[in-house]
């Protein structure tokens, strides 16, 4: 009740929890000037943030690592993620970081973005040959964030164009100062086991897109023997991974359209081919045979004295033909053979039959990470011959 004494511990707790229960106070971001800051030897950081209307004091519990990794001194302009907290005993506000960061103004990294540009214009680096695509990827490896919503939307498109469609995931941070030495590293990882590579992650601010303008990263692509493909942010977004990537798709989805095609539509195409196939041999064949019956009926009427040339030019006539007849149905059926073995390779049940099973949720989507798994979690096995159910330990 409104002016009924309480004590002071019992207030300052109160404050305390209405402050820490403010949404925009307990997960909040700020940015000031480092004006200082000590390295506790118990591994804490306690700073302080301060611009012309203000300052606040700061912790970041077992941040000394992340302060000197950064470079940060005095002086520095932070950003701070975290939230306001409030100590009873003394009731001292500060600010409790979960994360920190130096901060550069957009100019000064659009500056760096533009000379990189420039100079691998001039040394040729942008013009280079790009790698190719396969026609149907094997070994696709998708580098982006784990659990994002990038990551959501082409496994959804994947499952919806070719389901049971093979691929790997590996999962980095797609921003903050981490993120590009786990892009390098999963690039390096991925060329040697991909025949295909998507690099890339959701729309963001410009900040949180940043990593894929940089140097190490674009390097990385640009030294990578095996396609690779640059999906960042939306159709609007253009980062330098896109500029010197094999392909540049739009955004993530865009790049599932471009490299992995529709099943049943590849099924459909290889039908029609088959068609046309036949109705050519058949037309081959009879318009042969006429030309064939009109060279008896030629002979028929010819003098003897020709008889002996003509069928001599027939006999030639015929051999010519089976020999066209024969390198043509080679041909064919290579094409054929090469498509039907494109298929049988991409058949899950094809691998099953040499001794490897598969895991599959309660959806029947394929398990081929044991990210998101947890002990409990049904599964079914599925063998070449019938299914085992079985459970996570």
């Amino acid at each position: 009740m409104a002016g009924e004494a309480v004590e002071v511990g019992q207030f300052v707790a109160l404050a305390r929890s209405a402050l820490i229960n403010e949404p925009y106070l307990s997960n909040a971001a700020i940015i000031g000037e480092l004006t200082k800051f000590t390295l506790a030897r118990s591994g804490h950081t306690y700073f302080t943030l301060t611009d012309n209307q203000g300052s606040i004091d700061c912790v970041l519990f077992g941040g000394n690592s992340s302060f000197i990794s950064q470079g940060i001194k005095e002086g520095s302009k932070l950003i701070a993620i975290g939230g306001i907290d409030v100590y009873v005993k003394t009731g001292r506000m500060q600010f409790k970081a979960s994360r920190v960061q130096p901060v550069k103004s957009i100019g000064e990294l659009e500056k760096a973005r533009q000379e990189l540009i420039q100079r691998w214009r001039d040394d040729g680096t942008m013009d280079r040959p790009r790698n190719q695509p396969p026609l149907i990827p094997k070994k696709l490896h998708i580098i982006t964030g784990a659990g994002s919503a990038a990551l959501a939307d082409m496994e959804r498109l994947i499952a919806d164009r070719w389901p049971n469609f093979s691929y790997t995931v590996v999962p980095v941070l797609v921003q903050g100062n981490e993120a590009p030495g786990q892009i390098v590293r999963a690039i390096k990882y991925a060329q040697s086991h991909a025949d295909l590579i998507i690099v890339g992650r959701g729309g963001g601010s410009p900040e949180d897109l940043w990593a894929f303008n940089l140097e190490s990263v674009c390097q990385a692509i640009i030294d990578c023997p095996i396609p690779v493909v640059s999906a960042v942010g939306h159709e609007s977004d253009y980062m330098v991974s896109d500029m010197i990537a094999d392909i540049r798709a739009s955004t993530p989805s865009n790049a599932i359209e471009r490299v992995i095609p529709i099943k049943d539509e590849l099924l459909a195409i290889i039908a029609q081919a088959q068609d046309r196939l036949d109705f050519a041999i058949d037309k081959l064949f009879s318009r042969r045979n006429e030309i064939l019956a009109n060279l008896t009926l030629r002979l028929s009427a010819a003098p003897m004295r020709g008889i002996s040339r003509a069928n001599l030019h027939q006999s030639k006539l015929g051999d010519r033909m089976n020999s066209a007849l024969e390198r043509f149905f080679l041909i064919q059926k290579n094409r054929l053979t090469g498509l039907e073995s494109i298929l049988k390779s991409t058949n899950p049940t094809r691998v099953l039959e040499r001794g490897y099973s598969m895991a599959v949720d309660e959806q029947g989507v394929p398990v081929t990470s044991v990210v998101g798994l947890k002990q409990g979690d049904p599964l079914t096995v599925v063998l070449k011959d019938g299914q085992v159910e079985t459970e996570v330990r």
